[in-house]
């Protein structure tokens, strides 16, 4: 069973959720399936061409909503919000549904797995989103060189999220896009063909940072707490010029001798940690400048610097964008003072 954390989980059967209690009403069902499908539509997208997971409007509602939080769903024990916009990626196969009521549902697909693994968000009227929905497998993280453990397509999951607050029956159209199989799957065999097997609803906690206080490496200053964006996952840290997290490499040096020599053989900080944000480079930015209030600034484009200092002692925070440039290193160091 997937666990998600401190979210909040209700899980419902699948005749519960998706079937009506009474044979002589599905054609009802059908009915709600085909105006659905009349509504959908294939989405005209603005040149350069954006993928869902790619606009950075897209990205900052599935952020906002889901937080840093981890779980097992498409891949296991990585940010959710990571695996919903990676089931969402396809350009071709983005579609929308206008609702009667003027809400609309955008959807697409993981094009690796023709779409078994797919996602779709219930937006108001007014643009904002209400609930994301998750076509998954419920995998679980693989140990060693094993095959990550799913679900078989044929009892997959639906989850769907809903902010806190929301009524489960609001995100009903997310049930309803579930049940339409895209082309590559509509095709199988019936006994090989995707299924929904169970529902379940889950109730996000948008606040809850993405790393613990336990994260933060000794030596490293309450002082500079602040500095620790709480909107980021934690990537590495180290204390006494040894490397704590990730787990796979504790106690390694922090920095080989390229890195050294690159740095001009500065000492070591007594203590660092790197998180890292995918929010825009520039928010991050602009954020820092606030964060870190009469430090230096020195660099342009994909990497920043602030240098400073307080009673514990010297203080850098650099910022770093990636080639994909998805996503925004941040990495603060500490000099305490003798």
């Amino acid at each position: 069973m997937n666990t998600p954390g401190k979210f909040t989980l209700r899980m419902l059967s699948l005749c519960a959720a998706l079937c009506l209690p009474l044979a002589s009403m599905a054609q009802a069902v059908s009915a709600e399936d085909a105006a659905f499908v009349a509504a959908t539509v294939p989405v005209s997208v603005p040149s350069p061409p954006l993928s869902l997971n790619e606009h950075p409007q897209i990205r900052a509602g599935v952020f906002k909503l889901l937080g840093y939080a981890r779980g097992n769903y498409t891949q296991g024990d990585t940010l959710i919000a990571l695996q919903v916009l990676d089931s969402m990626r396809s350009l071709p196969d983005i579609q929308r549904t206008m609702l009667p009521d003027g809400r609309s549902v955008l959807a697409s697909i993981n094009p690796d797995t023709h779409g078994a693994q797919r996602a779709a968000m219930l937006f108001d009227p007014q643009r904002k989103l209400l609930a994301l929905g998750l076509v998954n497998g419920h995998c679980q993280a693989a140990i060693g060189d094993a095959v990550p453990a799913c679900l078989p397509s044929t009892h997959a999951m639906l989850t769907v999220f809903v902010p806190p607050g929301a009524e489960d029956e609001m995100a009903a159209p997310l049930l309803v896009w579930a049940r339409q199989l895209p082309p590559m799957l509509a095709q199988a065999a019936p006994e090989q063909r995707q299924s929904i097997a169970a529902v379940e609803y889950i109730t996000t906690l948008p606040g809850q940072p993405g790393w613990e206080p336990r994260d933060v490496p000794p030596g490293f200053p309450p002082s500079l707490l602040h500095l620790l964006l709480p909107d980021a996952e934690l990537n590495s840290s180290a204390s006494g010029g040894k490397l704590i997290a990730p787990a796979g490499l504790v106690g390694l040096p922090m920095r080989t001798p390229a890195e050294a020599a690159e740095a001009g053989d500065e000492p070591l900080p007594d203590a660092s940690i790197t998180l890292r944000s995918y929010a825009d480079f520039h928010w991050v930015l602009n954020t820092y400048a606030k964060l870190a209030k009469g430090a230096q600034v020195q660099g342009h484009d994909d990497k920043v610097v602030f240098t400073g200092s307080d009673t514990s002692g010297r203080y850098t925070v650099t910022l770093r964008e990636p080639g994909k440039k998805d996503s925004v290193f941040i990495t603060v160091a500490i000099w305490r003072k003798n």
